[in-house]
């Protein structure tokens, strides 16, 4: 049964003729919706990487392009698809990120159209499944126009939710089983992806349909297991699991200081994305006043849990509100294409001020020299080592800033692009200065670095936390005796540039 049926009469959608409309034709267009993602992130290509997540998985993917296997020679803790989405810009020596910047143009359009796609079977108009494409974009304002772990779990999550819409309404089990496999790839990219799995199964569990329910658990397991069995099948499952599986359920975030971090993150970004919460909230409501259709209990459901899972987390970085983007648009498709004849302009001007907004703010920082490879310490450092190093050497940074490598066109020696797995993995601008982070140190981690070290014959040392880039003032070397070892009896000092200091490794 079609999601339109369960609406009452008073917010039947309107229809648009199309050829007495020059706006309604104009916004109707795929190319348009090309167009608009593609001046919203032009920023991006202006300015290369706006967060350093992008040089993180930029490095990884062309390492991988190198050959090096993910969480044995590189590692980190985000699932394998977020490095392998990244390898159109790993394949270049110079790893630069407009390839991924091209990429994700055309990823977040297709994102909308499936959502489009998505809301117009669910509703039977056409209006709400373009209500639903724009308001994926206007869902995006919450984040600078980067290439997240969140965008790239998007699209996968949006043709799940069309392939179970499509179940809902044909009762095919076989579009559950396509649903949860999108699922899986969706959590692939990142692990929330999962919520989707959790939240869908339990509206299906409460109307007894356990049928369905394991079909789409079924499709789920398939992209999992065949990352499973390729990581065993080479001989590293036990690494797999370790990063991708152990590591998560303990990536938490320090007590002090939350209630700051919520304000810094949830607020502007409800800001931010005010028109795309207003149309869910009030649709929300209202299908739970008459009683809510499968298709909007599970996607109700959805958005509660994956509210649950970001204050969980406790970090509250605003590009976690990324993964709103699928069920604001889909939960308020309807409630748009209904209110958008009574209040045009104020939709409008909803929409269009948070953009404008945005694209100062994203410009702005530019300006001041915000971004990662703006900073000025990292630029010294890294602009030393390119002149006094050569390019087959390779580095050892004790910090928490991989676009130094990124900048000084050098790849790591060791597995680690960043040192903050050492010491509770916490984002060390959360950390409070002079706080101890010896109990949370991981000696596991000190020694694989150690026999890293030792193996690669890494021939420099960066210590970071001298200068202070990002943060790692507050994580001194001496947080980590046994590293600091290591570097006074096989390192020798060679230079000191804007305060982070430089070691060569002793014949």
């Amino acid at each position: 049964m079609r999601a339109l049926a369960a609406l009452p009469q008073d917010v039947q959608l309107p229809s648009v003729n199309a050829k007495t409309s020059a706006a309604a034709r104009w916004l109707s267009s795929p190319w348009t919706l090309l167009l608009a993602v593609a001046v919203l992130r032009v920023p991006a290509f202006v300015y290369g990487v706006l967060d350093i997540d992008e040089s993180d998985f930029a490095l990884i993917a062309r390492r991988i392009a190198q050959g090096a296997m993910p969480y044995v020679d590189i590692a980190d803790i985000k699932p394998p698809l977020a490095f392998l989405a990244y390898l159109p810009s790993g394949i270049f020596e110079s790893v630069p990120l407009w390839p991924m910047q091209a990429v994700a143009v055309l990823w977040v359009a297709a994102t909308s159209l499936v959502l489009r796609a998505a809301a117009r079977r669910m509703t039977g108009s056409e209006v709400a499944g373009w209500c639903a494409a724009w308001l994926a974009l206007v869902a995006g304002f919450c984040e600078l126009p980067k290439v997240s772990t969140e965008i790239l779990m998007n699209l996968p999550s949006a043709a799940a939710l069309w392939f179970w819409v499509r179940a809902e309404q044909e009762e095919g089990k076989w579009f559950d089983l396509a649903a949860g496999a999108c699922i899986g790839l969706a959590s692939l990219f990142r692990h929330q992806g999962a919520v989707l799995l959790l939240s869908l199964g339990a509206v299906m569990l409460v109307r007894g349909r356990v049928g369905r329910l394991l079909s789409m658990a079924a499709g789920f397991a398939l992209p999992w297991g065949l990352a499973g069995g390729f990581f065993a099948g080479t001989g590293h499952f036990a690494e797999f699991w370790d990063w991708v599986v152990r590591r998560n359920f303990r990536y938490t975030s320090l007590h002090q200081g939350w209630l700051g971090r919520f304000a810094e993150g949830v607020l502007p970004s409800l800001a931010a994305t005010l028109a795309a919460w207003i149309v869910a909230v009030r649709a929300s409501a209202g299908a739970l006043r008459r009683g809510p259709s499968a298709i909007e209990a599970g996607l109700i459901a959805s958005l509660a849990a994956s509210c649950a899972a970001i204050c969980l987390g406790g970090r509250f970085y605003s590009h976690y509100f990324l993964q709103f983007i699928p069920l604001l648009a889909l939960l308020g498709a309807g409630e748009a294409a209904a209110m958008i004849r009574k209040w045009s302009r104020t939709a409008a001007a909803l929409c269009l001020l948070p953009a404008l907004v945005l694209g100062g703010v994203t410009i702005g920082r530019g300006m001041e020299n915000g971004y990662p490879c703006q900073e000025p310490r990292a630029r010294l450092l890294a602009g030393w080592l390119e002149e006094n190093t050569r390019p087959d050497e390779r580095l050892f940074i004790w910090g928490h800033f991989s676009p130094i490598y990124l900048m000084s066109h050098r790849l790591p020696g060791t597995r680690y692009l960043t040192t903050s797995v050492h010491v509770g993995n916490f984002d060390p601008a959360h950390v409070p200065p002079g706080f101890d982070l010896s109990p949370f140190r991981s000696d596991a981690d000190v020694a694989l670095t150690l026999s890293d070290l030792e193996r690669n014959r890494v021939p420099l040392f960066i210590d970071t936390a001298p200068a202070g880039i990002h943060s790692w003032n507050r994580v001194p070397l001496s947080t980590v005796p046994a590293l600091a070892r290591y570097l006074a009896e096989h390192y020798r000092p060679v230079a000191e540039v804007a305060g982070a200091r430089i070691y060569r490794r002793s014949p």
